[in-house]
């Protein structure tokens, strides 16, 4: 299955899709937005979408989401396996919930304690700010870094 990436104009169905089934995401323009279609060209529809933010000359892996109907079959793999040259072109990360750290590193995907100083001297400010504040919040969360 082949990720299509949307433009910021082309967004409208992958918005009703996370309206639909991850109510509390807030899609912005500056994200990449990646997506997974089912059907034909007439009749096709997202199955799965993920999204990279920005975070000045970092990333950050946010938004996987599968349709619940196409759950189990291997599509957040899929994502995951079409992104890695996506995410080899800068720093990346992500903040897992803790149900799902094993599946993120099954990806190349660390928690900051596993990585060694090495690998990543120091996580950048403007991540740790932002997962500082998602942890003040009361989320269950782990800071995990993307080692090619």
């Amino acid at each position: 299955m082949n990720l299509t990436w949307l433009d910021a104009d082309s967004r409208a169905e992958a918005y009703q899709f996370y309206h639909q089934f991850m109510p509390y995401a807030r899609l912005t323009k500056k994200e990449l937005l990646g997506v997974f279609f089912a059907g034909n060209l007439s009749e096709k529809k997202i199955i799965a979408a993920v999204r990279l933010r920005p975070i000045g000359e970092y990333q950050l892996l946010t938004g996987m989401l599968v349709h619940p109907e196409y759950r189990g079959q291997g599509l957040a793999h899929q994502l995951m396996f079409n992104l890695q040259r996506t995410l080899n072109t800068k720093p990346s990360f992500l903040f897992s919930l803790p149900e799902l750290t094993s599946f993120y590193q099954q990806h190349r995907f660390f928690e900051n304690s596993e990585i060694t100083m090495e690998q990543s001297p120091k996580i950048p400010a403007e991540i740790t700010q932002l997962y500082k504040r998602y942890v003040s919040k009361g989320k269950q969360l782990y800071l995990m870094q993307y080692q090619p």
